[in-house]
């Protein structure tokens, strides 16, 4: 899974009527560890099931593990 695709994850919901609609979660993102000079961290859907993606990021440098 790509970040991007992560990004684009959709969960059910209702809007003001009870209609059922399809809307993006909140993510949670979470710092793990100092890895290398820079920040390990976690990125997962909120609340919900759906993919947790890791990542080192150095200032605006951001790489998959």
């Amino acid at each position: 899974m790509t970040l991007q695709q992560l990004l684009e994850t959709t969960v059910a919901s209702k809007d003001k009527d009870g209609n059922p609609v399809e809307i993006s979660p909140d993510f949670r993102v979470a710092v793990q560890q100092v890895k290398n000079g820079g920040l390990h961290f976690i990125i997962h859907p909120d609340g919900h099931n759906g993919g947790t993606l890791d990542f080192v990021v150095r200032g605006n440098e951001l790489k998959p593990l």
